[in-house]
């Protein structure tokens, strides 16, 4: 399973001053971009980020062809570190997916080691996918509130 064939939901640029044209092709992990893990794409979730960029709006991809999605939860295929191995199931967002380099619009993503984190206990790939990068922001969000001395006294927080 080097080079698995899968679908993607890719977006082309646009003509001058049309929004990107996006459309399901079959694709080869060579074709994605750069990254030294593979993984099986669960689930990716559907952000404001990613309207945004199919919209074509905010100058969020300046690159094309690029598969969106700026989060997503999978399983490992193979990677150059040893930390991850096949079968572990793991949560990536941020670091520029799906708006710098391919996303999680398809069944298979390749990344950067470094980027991947393995699901903690208790969370499953759904779940992972439903808190995605707006829930991840908003519990550093509270961890770092909480960090600078922030506690329920002080009163009410909206994040």
């Amino acid at each position: 399973m080097d080079n698995p064939r899968f679908q993607a939901w890719r977006l082309h640029a646009g003509a001058a001053g049309e929004p990107p044209q996006g459309r399901f092709e079959t694709l080869t992990a060579d074709q994605l971009s750069a990254g030294d893990t593979l993984i099986k794409v669960a689930y990716a979730g559907l952000n404001y980020k990613d309207a945004l960029a199919q919209a074509g709006r905010g100058g969020i991809v300046r690159d094309y062809p690029r598969i969106g999605g700026i989060d997503l939860s999978g399983t490992v295929v193979h990677s150059a570190d040893s930390a991850l191995s096949p079968g572990q199931e793991v949560v990536v967002h941020g670091f520029g997916i799906g708006v710098d380099c391919d996303g999680g619009y398809a069944e298979f993503a390749r990344v950067r080691h470094d980027w991947v984190l393995p699901l903690p206990a208790g969370i499953g790939l759904r779940d992972a996918a439903v808190l995605g990068a707006a829930g991840y922001t908003a519990a550093l969000s509270l961890h770092w509130m909480e960090h600078c001395g922030l506690t329920p006294a002080h009163g009410d927080v909206l994040v």
